[in-house]
């Protein structure tokens, strides 16, 4: 029973991986090709604060009370925070910047009688080509994948804490910004907006707790804009690289003829 069981939910996850798979294999197919011609390499970590744009909620007064008017709820910003790693292939001013990041965002509603919690955890992977237009600025823009693990609101589905709700698992984003750079740390300043819309939905908040009962979630166009700092852990230049696997492939062919 168990071993069917297993199979089930391996059965549920295969899609998931498999979408996850195919940006992932982009970004590394488009980094591998871009090594032979690069000028530079880096490698980093990164961390900083994000705000997170979603929708306005509406409460069914009727649900609570005949005759009651329904009152429109709108999302109070908390700040999120993210962190994670990225590569930099350079070109002269031209450069990839491929980079895998874990996303948190908050928000929250003011409901009548106490405030709801919204949050929200995602995997982020963006691809962004970038030009420097004036050392140390640049500039760049380019698709961003996120993969999210989580979407709550607290007294959603007739709950007292926090609840899930009807989300995408997998979205495409747009994503631009700008960077400043320091000799070994940059501060990154972005915007990243949906390319899709949410779907509506009709949640039943705990009345009693909350102050609210039948409420409409509206369907949004999601955007963030976060500010981080990068930490360069490692630059070289094509040379270098050139050198490493060359030496590299001498010496295995060397120990392959003793």
């Amino acid at each position: 029973m168990s071993l069917l069981h297993n199979s089930f939910n391996f059965m549920i996850l295969k899609p998931t991986i498999k979408i996850m798979k195919q940006p992932l294999i982009l970004v590394l197919l488009i980094t591998l090709c871009s090594f032979t011609n690069a000028q530079e390499y880096a490698i980093g970590i990164k961390g900083g604060l994000n705000y997170y744009n979603i929708g306005d909620l509406n409460s069914r007064g009727g649900s609570i009370q005949a005759g009651k008017p329904d009152e429109i709820f709108t999302p109070n910003k908390e700040m999120g925070i993210q962190f994670g790693a990225f590569l930099n292939v350079a070109f002269g001013k031209l450069y990839i910047r491929p980079e895998i990041n874990f996303v948190s965002n908050k928000n929250n509603y003011d409901f009548p009688l106490k405030t709801s919690r919204w949050t929200a955890s995602k995997i982020n992977v963006p691809l962004l080509v970038g030009y420097k237009i004036y050392d140390p600025i640049s500039i760049y823009v380019g698709p961003s994948f996120s993969f999210f693990r989580e979407m709550n609101l607290e007294g959603a589905n007739d709950s007292t804490g926090e609840s899930p709700i009807n989300y995408s698992k997998n979205t495409s984003n747009l994503m631009f910004g700008i960077q400043v750079e320091f000799k070994r740390f940059g501060v990154d300043l972005r915007y990243e907006l949906g390319l899709k819309e949410t779907e509506e939905e009709l949640q039943d908040i705990h009345n009693s707790a909350f102050g609210t009962n039948l409420t409409d979630v509206y369907s949004y166009k999601p955007s963030q804009i976060s500010l981080s700092l990068n930490i360069f852990l490692f630059r070289t230049d094509g040379g270098d690289i050139d050198d490493f696997f060359s030496n590299l492939f001498r010496k295995n062919v060397c120990d392959c003829y003793r």
